[in-house]
């Protein structure tokens, strides 16, 4: 699989058995699908926006209005814990150093500093430590990038940052220094203790996924390091902030109707030819045909009672922020599908992983424990080999739909 929205296409071999007759259509709806990139990260044919300061002191301003901060789920490099999913931000007009502190062309940037006197030498020269949505806005520029001044990562911004622009003119953001600011990053529960200061850009010598200008970090406030300085910003506070994410259930069964899920399968060529009848199995018949089908394997035991089995379409949330719409079913060439998107905001979707399995009436069953976070199952035949398998949240954050 060679990223988050790539499809992986598994083909099953199918017993040879009656076809089930427990297949239902839901209502209908729509929804939309987002593809992207087969990558993030460095492309030689990338060329950031230049530029470069022209005197000591040079402030420039960026406009006020709404922006989109964060990232998109499935973003390569994207530890959804963390980054914010795609949020409209509104800020009041501010201005900020053209370069981090002192905002010197013919002086090396200040580094190895805690936070407390960054913020201390920006009120000095009137201004204060820039939040860190004012310091995104600044770096994806009036585009919107992903990286700063480009779509993509070039690689000339890690060795010369002073010279690699935002969409605004700001320089040196996210290219070869990470940058304190004034807003913190949240506690959450298994992952983060306490509020810790929340850093962007990134060093030089990182992956090329790091220098995004949504990518976030908790750093201890206290702490100083030769990669970690700073740049201020001028004008009202902001006090926009990115809010923790919040535990969810493992697993929810949701509506999600054959006609959305057929018009997500139409707009993406690896899954298209799923588009036409699609069909989801009966949830009850289809627990008991796949537990049945077990036990004439010898080496199947019987579910554990905390085990849920279920062919209807669920939600996923494997860790804080991330959210995965699993959905099971046959098309109309007598294939069956077990397919996972990530949910983005405004009803649209992203392919995450996908199995689909030739000459296979089904019905396929999901399995669940509420307290196993990152695996579920997924079965024709319970604990039959070839005729099931896991889906897997790993740790690089991608979904990985497997058969055993």
């Amino acid at each position: 699989m060679r990223g988050a929205w790539f499809a992986l296409l598994l083909g099953v071999a199918a017993c040879n058995r009656e076809k089930n007759p427990g297949v239902v259509v839901a209502a209908t709806g729509s929804a939309a699908l987002v593809e992207a990139a087969d990558e993030n990260g460095a492309s030689p044919h990338v060329e950031h926006k230049r530029g470069a300061a022209r005197v000591a002191g040079e402030r420039l301003s960026v406009p006020g209005g709404a922006f989109v901060g964060g990232s998109t789920p499935g973003d390569r490099g994207r530890d959804p814990t963390i980054e914010a999913s795609q949020q409209e931000v509104s800020l009041e007009e501010f201005k900020i150093d053209a370069l981090p502190y002192p905002n010197d062309p013919s002086k090396p940037p200040t580094t190895g500093l805690p936070r407390a006197r960054a913020l201390e030498l920006c009120e000095k020269g009137g201004g204060r430590l820039c939040n860190e949505l004012e310091w995104e806005r600044a770096c994806k520029g009036p585009e919107g990038h992903e990286f700063s001044g480009g779509v993509g990562w070039d690689p000339e911004c890690a060795k010369h940052p002073e010279h690699c622009a935002s969409g605004f003119g700001v320089l040196a953001m996210g290219g070869a220094l990470r940058e304190w600011t004034a807003s913190d990053v949240e506690p959450l529960k298994g992952f983060r203790a306490n509020a810790a200061a929340a850093v962007r850009g990134a060093s030089a010598d990182v992956a090329a996924v790091d220098h995004r200008c949504a990518h976030r970090v908790a750093v201890d406030a206290t702490a100083g390091s030769p990669d970690l300085g700073f740049r201020c910003c001028y004008g009202s506070t902001a006090t926009a902030s990115i809010p923790a994410p919040q535990w969810q259930p493992t697993v929810q069964k949701v509506e999600f109707s054959t006609e959305r899920l057929a018009a997500l399968f139409a707009s993406n060529p690896k899954l298209k030819s799923l588009a036409d009848g699609v069909k989801y199995f009966r949830d009850e018949a289809s627990a008991t045909t796949v537990l049945q089908r077990g036990k004439s394997c010898p080496d199947s035991t019987a579910p554990a009672p905390a085990d849920t089995l279920t062919s209807s379409p669920v939600v996923w949330s494997p860790v804080p922020g991330e959210e995965l719409l699993l959905v099971t079913g046959q098309s109309s060439q007598n294939r069956s599908f077990i397919v996972a998107f990530h949910r983005l905001r405004g009803d649209r979707y992203r392919v995450a992983s996908a199995m689909i399995m030739d000459d296979e009436p089904g019905p396929v069953a999901l399995v669940w424990n509420q307290n196993v976070r990152k695996k579920l199952e997924w079965a024709i035949a319970w604990q039959c080999p070839g005729e099931s398998g896991n889906i897997t949240y790993r740790e690089e954050n991608r979904v990985a739909i497997t058969q055993r």
